[in-house]
């Protein structure tokens, strides 16, 4: 019985958006399993990615600045990058994680423009707990 939950749990993991409808195949599922497994396996993903890739940003930093590399030039494709980071902002862009963009590259992609922000982290799980909320409850009312 324990089984399905934990294939929700690393699914959420990944695509979180899709994983409250995934769970109604449970059988004897109620709502409220369904919310927690679902934000709980988003908010270990969101963390595990969070941290690691920061980690590994900060190195990569490191390695490039002592090698001598210099940044590189602002093109036009970053310019949209940031545009796009500018206007939707870190609220935004929790959201995005959150419902349409996968957890991992979220979270990845959030990390890299703020990860100098203290509640970053923050953000994403409030995100993720209220498009957990708006999600479960579409699920089940369908």
């Amino acid at each position: 019985m324990l089984l399905p939950y934990i294939g929700i749990f690393f699914w959420s993991m990944i695509k979180f958006l899709f994983a409250p409808a995934t769970a109604l195949l449970i059988d004897g599922n109620t709502i409220i399993i369904t919310y927690f497994v679902c934000v709980s396996g988003a908010i270990t993903g969101a963390t595990i990615c969070y941290y690691l890739s920061v980690y590994l940003i900060n190195m990569t930093q490191a390695r490039r600045a002592k090698k001598g590399i210099v940044k590189k030039v602002f093109t036009r494709k970053n310019k949209m990058i940031i545009r796009t980071k500018n206007s939707l902002g870190i609220v935004g862009l929790a959201f995005l994680t959150a419902s349409f963009i996968s957890i991992p590259l979220g979270t990845i992609i959030t990390a890299k423009f703020y990860r100098h922000k203290k509640g970053t982290i923050l953000y994403i799980y409030g995100a993720i707990m209220l498009v957990a909320l708006a999600t479960t409850s579409i699920s089940y009312s369908l």
